[in-house]
């Protein structure tokens, strides 16, 4: 799934790219799932002028003159393009472009002149939503919780966030109310990072490691977007670049040796370096091991 680098190098792309510009055809596919109810979206974008752009955590979107405000969330598989260009798109989704236009699972297509832009999702687990007034007051965007890059909270106020909550730390990381656009592979780069197990208590943690937790997310966001989500530009000490070898014949370790196990933690798969991550505690939930045969 996209995760936060990913939607602000769409984000940051399409700022650079539309801003300013004046939408002279829309296209929208006949789909009320990916839609989510919204209608007369052609008529009310065409003639609008693209005044701004912005994004809480996974959800970006485009603002445009008339106050109105376009919202876009990737879901699994969401994908933008832009005719002619080359873009980066997140590792495990294929959209063949080749040379035709639109591409192959539009579900968007926005043209500014001769800038042709679209939105592709194979999954239909995306959403587009049009929306008329100021993007923060929208319950799109007033329920989520602290983005790691633009709004992280202090020491202190995270801490207190963190220890009042009884369930696996890993769980709460990925609930966007607490932690917006933190997804499966951030949530594990973090924990890895900070010596914390996934399955560990978010109420067991002591102050420095909380302290550890939020620099490390603050660090893990911040170097990804840095990076425009361009993963070859990591850091090669990242769990990132090794995580993805589970289920191939060879052994899954880091570049020094040490193993790299595969967990199951609130119903998600984690990537774990069990030489410094170990439950500090026998008070823990059940825990689920995959090992490597």
């Amino acid at each position: 799934m996209p995760e936060l680098p990913d939607v602000e190098q769409a984000r940051k792309l399409l700022h650079e790219r539309c801003l300013g510009r004046k939408v002279t055809r829309v296209h929208a596919a006949n789909d009320n799932i990916v839609f989510a109810g919204a209608t007369d979206l052609e008529s009310q974008l065409c003639g609008c002028k693209m005044v701004g752009s912005g994004r809480r955590g996974k959800q970006f979107w485009l603002e445009f003159s008339k106050r109105l405000v376009l919202f876009i969330h990737f879901g699994m598989t969401g994908q933008v393009h832009i005719k002619g260009e080359s873009t980066s798109h997140y590792r495990k989704i294929e959209v063949d472009v080749g040379a035709n236009w639109p591409p192959q699972y539009t579900k968007l297509e926005l043209q500014f002149g001769q800038l042709h832009v679209a939105f592709t999702d194979p999954r239909r687990l995306g959403r587009i939503r049009l929306y008329e007034g100021d993007a923060s007051e929208s319950p799109i965007i007033s329920k989520l919780g602290f983005d790691p890059v633009i709004d992280p909270p202090s020491p202190q106020a995270f801490a207190e966030m963190v220890m009042r909550r009884k369930m696996p730390i890993k769980a709460l990381l990925l609930k966007q109310e607490f932690s917006a656009g933190v997804g499966n592979w951030i949530a594990d780069e973090v924990l890895f990072r900070s010596s914390i197990h996934p399955a560990q208590l978010a109420s067991t943690l002591t102050q420095v490691q909380t302290n550890e937790l939020l620099r490390q997310l603050k660090d893990v966001c911040g170097t990804a977007v840095a990076a425009n989500a361009d993963s070859r530009l990591f850091p090669k000490e990242w769990l990132f670049h090794y995580r993805w070898a589970k289920g191939r014949k060879q052994p899954t370790q880091m570049p020094d040796g040490r193993a790299i196990e595969f967990v199951t933690v609130g119903g998600r798969t984690s990537a774990i370096v069990p030489a410094v991550q170990q439950l500090s505690s026998a008070d823990q939930p059940p825990l689920q091991t995959k090992k490597k045969t």
